[in-house]
């Protein structure tokens, strides 16, 4: 049931490079999770008291590269677990809670057409990005199948917003993208629940 247009598809060959690469070196999938985590603290640091955004952006673009090294290294090891499971998607949580931490702190001053205010944009975005997951997450507990579906998946989240921070540090419309992003999420999240619904709801009549 996944999606055919994942990011993640674009970017396998490279992911599974350096996965082989890094894992012969002597990472761990768990390393990588960790590693994942720490390019998101450190994107949230250089945007905070930097105020940098190129370098924000380009962790943001490696947290998304470690969190498909990570599970790339457990298939080729053959060590994937439960514990792993869990272990990666709260360090999933809370690698994004750090990005859109250093975003609303930067914005928290600025509003959009004068009468939006950023703050509200950027957290409805997060909730909005939070669901997302967790409709896959609860979905894929009840039934069979991958239900990474819908446009704005986790990959894409990160891909926009490293894509979107360097096109503002040079032409500006920051403000702008981030409320793009904020429709993108929400039309995902809405779309993700009514395609679980209906798995529901089919499971149901076939029951």
């Amino acid at each position: 049931m996944g999606s055919k247009f994942r990011l993640r598809r674009l970017f396998r060959p490279i992911i599974n490079f350096l996965a082989r690469t890094l894992s012969k070196i002597g990472l761990s999938a768990n390393g990588a999770t960790i590693t994942m985590l720490t390019c998101s603290i450190i994107s949230f640091l250089v945007l905070i008291f930097f105020s940098n955004y190129v370098w924000f952006s380009i962790f943001v673009f490696l947290t998304g590269i470690f969190d498909g090294i990570d599970g790339a290294i457990a298939r080729l090891r053959n060590k994937t677990s439960r514990f792993g499971g869990v272990f990666d998607s709260t360090m999933d949580r809370l690698s994004e809670f750090f990005i859109f931490l250093a975003l609303l702190i930067n914005r928290w001053d600025e509003h959009l057409w004068i009468i939006i205010d950023m703050k509200l944009i950027i957290t409805l975005s997060y909730l909005a990005s939070i669901m997302i997951s967790y409709s896959r997450s609860r979905a894929q507990i009840l039934y069979d199948g991958d239900f990474d579906i819908g446009l704005m998946a986790r990959s894409e989240r990160l891909f926009y917003i490293f894509v979107t921070t360097l096109i503002s540090f040079y032409f500006g419309y920051f403000n702008e993208l981030i409320l793009l992003f904020l429709l993108l999420v929400i039309a995902t999240a809405i779309f993700r629940f009514l395609k679980v619904y209906k798995v529901i709801l089919n499971s149901e009549k076939n029951q």
